[in-house]
């Protein structure tokens, strides 16, 4: 191929054509994933008692969900290898909705944590190819926007939580609720379709996916000015880390689980706890993940500009810092308060944990992605594969402290998680990244 023929359809580097389509369809990818997990949240306690199981079953069965999402992250780098990573976002979230609609007919136990199996198969592909498409589309705008998106994700799953509380409120059967959130969040991710980025190999100017252009002349990687915008085709990229770059995706990996701590508390326990710790009603026992979910997206809605102008390092520390305040809050005030006091002192260090660990994940998932010398998708994989072991130990260990010590204490876990926040977020987000402004 000649040098000539080698350049891009429609002249122009990547980082010249707009961006406007492919945030757009991050964005949609990113709230639609946000809210079919929200959506069914507050339900988990109706399904729960559906099916007759103590805390100690239930986390168990929950434990499902992240055993599904870790074989799910170790399979989304080869299925991006034969399709795009926008491509492979938006088919994975078209099951996991389809799957998650399916949930509320669960009969028996089986049943249930079957579903829950696939869903996080297929949740994790979305995550991994979604951020994988977002940072992407990041590197082409010129400016850190990942938080941002995760800040959409967050809006999804707040709105998606609050109308499962309304339903529960009103007593709208789970089937019915998560069948219109399927279909919402299903037709959310196809609209996002036309306007992703296509393979990093095969895009124009304005990003479109040359693979589904007849007779488009794809980039050539001896060309300098391809080249400049694909690095890794000049080189050796590994597809699976070894040495001292799988020993940074691993703390970045167990940074990352930390975070997970708070938002595996808020998804799977918070209503719980609302209900059995403060005596909530159904109509309120949502508010747990609400908030979480509204200070993360507040969070992250800021924390681009924050990341920015003090660094991940510090906005890190900072977060660690508020996990730890908010869950010690939590804990004390469960042994002190009672009544609406209780409520609106959980609510309170709710938010502030969920405030704190903002930052955390799409920091890491940055840094992941721009460790040297791996293929596309790979460190993402690796940090997606320990941060879902997280959610896989955290169910059935919450659900242990429940039944054994009370379900007050089972904020610990996410204390514990914004000390190490605090103590690893320096070392390892202080690294220069991809996600950082350009001169």
């Amino acid at each position: 191929m000649s040098a000539t023929t080698g350049r891009r359809v429609g002249g122009g580097s990547a980082r010249t054509g707009t961006a406007r389509g492919p945030i757009a369809a991050t964005a949609l990818l990113f709230a639609a994933n946000g809210a079919i997990f929200g959506a069914i949240v507050p339900r988990l306690p109706d399904l729960k008692n559906a099916l007759d199981l103590g805390p100690a079953g239930f986390g168990l069965a929950m434990a499902c969900y992240p055993a599904g999402a870790l074989v799910g992250g170790l399979l989304t780098p080869a299925l991006m290898r034969r399709r795009s990573d926008g491509a492979v976002a938006v088919a994975a979230m078209v099951v996991a909705s389809v799957v998650a609609a399916l949930v509320g007919f669960s009969p028996v136990v089986a049943v249930f944590a079957g579903l829950l199996l696939l869903f996080g198969l297929c949740d994790a592909i979305t995550d991994v190819a979604m951020n994988a498409h977002g940072i992407r589309v990041q590197s082409r705008h010129g400016r850190s926007l990942i938080n941002r998106f995760h800040a959409v994700w967050s809006l999804g799953a707040a709105l998606g939580a609050a109308g499962g509380s309304v339903a529960a409120g009103i007593g709208t059967p789970v089937v019915g609720q998560m069948i219109v959130a399927g279909v919402v969040c299903a037709v959310a991710a196809l609209a996002a379709l036309p306007l992703r980025l296509g393979p990093p190999d095969a895009e124009d100017g304005s990003g479109r996916d040359l693979d589904t252009v007849p007779n488009a002349i794809v980039p050539d990687a001896d060309h300098p000015a391809d080249r400049a915008d694909h690095p890794a085709a000049g080189g050796v990229s590994r597809r699976i880390p070894v040495g001292r770059a799988l020993l940074l995706l691993l703390a970045l990996g167990v940074l990352a689980g930390c975070a997970t701590l708070v938002e595996d508390f808020a998804q799977t326990w918070s209503a719980l706890y609302l209900r059995e710790v403060a005596a909530a009603g159904a109509g309120l026992a949502g508010l747990g993940f609400v908030a979480v979910q509204g200070t993360q997206l507040v969070g992250r809605v800021t924390g681009d500009r924050l990341v920015e102008g003090f660094g991940a390092a510090h906005v890190g520390r900072m977060g660690g810092a508020c996990v730890v305040l908010g869950s010690g809050a939590a804990l004390v005030a469960s042994s002190l308060l009672d009544g609406p006091a209780l409520l609106m002192v959980l609510l309170a260090g709710f938010a502030l944990a969920g405030w704190g660990i903002a930052t955390v994940i799409p920091g890491a998932m940055v840094a992941a992605d721009s460790v040297p010398g791996l293929a596309p998708g790979a460190g993402l994989a690796v940090l997606n594969w320990v941060l879902r072991l997280g959610f896989l130990v955290s169910p059935p260990l919450v659900g242990l402290i429940a039944e054994h010590v009370g379900m007050r204490w089972t904020v610990v876990p996410m204390l514990v998680g914004g000390v190490l926040i605090a103590a690893l977020a320096g070392p390892l987000l202080g690294r220069h990244t991809r996600g950082d402004r350009r001169g």
